[in-house]
């Protein structure tokens, strides 16, 4: 006999009184909520753990699912006095209560990016406890497989559209509800799902009961006054001023001891909002600080261009450019939680209403598709560590696409230049350069698909200070003509008048490193092969402007 008929329940007439309304219904919302809390758990875990992390809710998923049916087969004589009704109530019941427990055990069980017995303890506790939500929809789902096989096309039909519909409402929701909601509003239909599936008034009051309770929770959970983000990377957070969700990111506004404001993305990458009065920009603290970045070597050569901002974030390059005399700066924002709700409302004050200025034009897009779309040329395209140095230090964007660093992106960059305008790209970098001397890889590879042969006069490269670390900023200068000696004296001066910064190339001074030997190459292909990272050009075919590692390099270090 198959395992098939031998999960059949003794009698048959459990199956006659299952009206296909209720079975195809049932299945749906079962499979709704599953794959809900599935894709509300990657966004929860991409701020709680890491990156790297977040499609563990696709192996948890898929262990709870397939350790569900191994329990439906082991335990069918059990499950076989029960009517398929009742299974189902109880999976989608059990489901509705343990969805908030898994909530609350992600955002309260610590766990860092270190390799230690009482991490792997804790990530495996989160582990297992969001399995146990899926394997309850795994025993309800095999259990109704099993005994509805006559009308198998029709509840994976149904299975489908569960799970399309959860699919096309998870951004909605993240955006009007948040990620805690999220998971919340998962166990909200299951307890529906249970409603529906309760053969008696008393038990379908009961769980209506349990659902307008989640309800409640949700509602009282606005803005996360019951349920958030308690614990980060391991870190717990505090000093929370204000804090959102959207699909994009969580985003909160945290205060430091010096008063300052810095928005914090995903718990991990963080921006500081600019606190200064530009008409007292000239001899303050807040030019001396702003200046002697990296980044600002650009406004120390087009003062007065034109500007594109892609991630300007709490406004640091906005307002560097508007304080040395541009009359024009366009900034290119992602996420409407940091241009709109941060920015230019809750602490328009507090920034001197720098985004509502009106030299200053803020756009709500994403970057790259926002200059391949601009009818207007400028004289910089800037983007300062878009990417924060936190989850590139862990790897953690290694295998993520980014379309911003690639070959074809570069190319549209500089053909929304005017004829003497810069490209200006910070990447943190390592003492063993990659990131930038990448970004200069990907320029040069650019320059020459617009027809320039020899690219080494088109870069200028400065850190914040020597490279005898990880994470130093380096600014990377792509020109689309050739510098000039007079912009050559004027970087010099720029770097006599702030000494922390140090010059890592130019056409007229290039130094003995990675840098200044990948430009001279003029090859990044040929230069790449003697190398120990991989730095050649990216493309959109295949973006992955992260992952340096040679093969061979990353089999030397597994064996050592």
């Amino acid at each position: 006999m198959s395992a098939t008929k031998e999960l059949l329940p003794p009698l048959m007439k459990t199956e006659s009184v299952l009206s296909e309304r209720t079975l195809l219904a049932g299945v749906a919302l079962s499979s709704f909520s599953a794959l809900l809390l599935e894709l509300a758990l990657t966004r929860l875990f991409s701020v709680v753990l890491f990156y790297h992390f977040a499609f563990l809710a696709i192996s948890i998923a898929l262990l709870g699912l397939g350790a569900g049916g191994v329990f439906a087969h082991l335990w069918k004589l059990r499950l076989n006095a029960w009517e398929t009704r009742r299974v189902a109530m109880m999976s989608t019941l059990l489901a509705a209560i343990f969805i908030p427990v898994v909530l609350e055990v992600v955002l309260h069980v610590p766990v860092a990016l270190r390799l230690s017995a009482g991490n792997f303890l804790r990530l495996s506790v989160i582990y297992l406890c969001s399995a146990v939500p899926f394997l309850l929809t795994g025993v309800q789902f095999s259990t109704i497989f099993a005994r509805e096989s006559s009308r198998i096309p029709r509840i994976y039909g149904a299975d489908l559209i569960g799970g399309a519909l959860a699919c096309l409402v998870i951004v909605p929701l993240l955006n009007w509800i948040g990620g805690p909601n999220s998971i919340l509003f998962a166990a909200f239909i299951s307890a529906i799902a249970a409603a529906l599936w309760s053969a008696t008034a008393r038990a379908r009051r009961s769980m209506l009961a349990l659902a307008a309770v989640l309800a409640l929770v949700m509602g009282l959970n606005v803005s996360g006054r019951l349920a958030d983000i308690v614990w980060a990377k391991g870190v717990r957070r505090k000093n929370v001023e204000f804090a959102r969700w959207n699909a994009i990111s969580r985003v909160e506004v945290d205060h430091d001891d010096n008063g300052g404001r810095v928005i914090v993305i995903d718990a991990d990458a963080n921006t500081y909002i600019m606190n200064a009065d530009i008409s007292r920009w000239q001899g303050s603290g807040w030019q001396n600080n702003l200046m002697s970045a990296a980044p600002a070597v650009v406004n120390a050569l087009r003062p007065h261009g034109d500007y594109a901002i892609i991630g300007p974030g709490g406004g640091v390059d906005v307002l560097r450019a508007v304080a040395n005399g541009s009359h024009s700066v366009t900034g290119v924002e992602i996420n409407p939680i940091i241009a709109n709700t941060i920015m230019r409302d809750r602490y328009a004050d507090y920034a001197y209403h720098l985004y509502e200025r009106p030299d200053v034009h803020l756009h709500v897009a994403d970057g790259r598709s926002f200059i391949r779309n601009a009818r207007e040329s400028f004289d910089v395209v800037q983007m300062t560590l878009v990417d924060t140095w936190a989850s590139t230090a862990a790897g953690a964007f290694a295998l993520s696409e980014n379309s911003l660093y690639t070959t074809q992106a570069f190319r549209e960059y500089f053909e929304h230049l005017k004829p003497d305008g810069i490209i200006a790209v910070t990447r943190w970098e390592f003492r063993e350069p990659r990131e930038a001397l990448r970004v200069v890889s990907v320029a040069m590879e650019g320059l020459h698909q617009l027809g320039v042969t020899d690219a080494s006069q088109h870069f200028i490269l400065v850190s914040d200070g020597d490279l005898d670390e990880d994470g130093i900023p380096v600014a990377v200068l792509a020109k689309k003509s050739a510098f000039t000696p007079e912009e050559e004296a004027t970087v010099t001066q720029h770097l006599r008048d702030y000494e922390d910064l140090r010059l890592l190339y130019s056409p007229f001074e290039p130094k003995p490193n990675a840098f200044s030997r990948l430009i001279q190459s003029n090859d990044p292909e040929a230069f790449t092969r003697t190398y120990e990272y991989n730095v050649t050009p990216v493309t959109d075919n295949k973006p992955f402007f992260f992952f340096t590692v040679k093969l061979a390099r990353l089999l030397n270090l597994n064996s050592n």
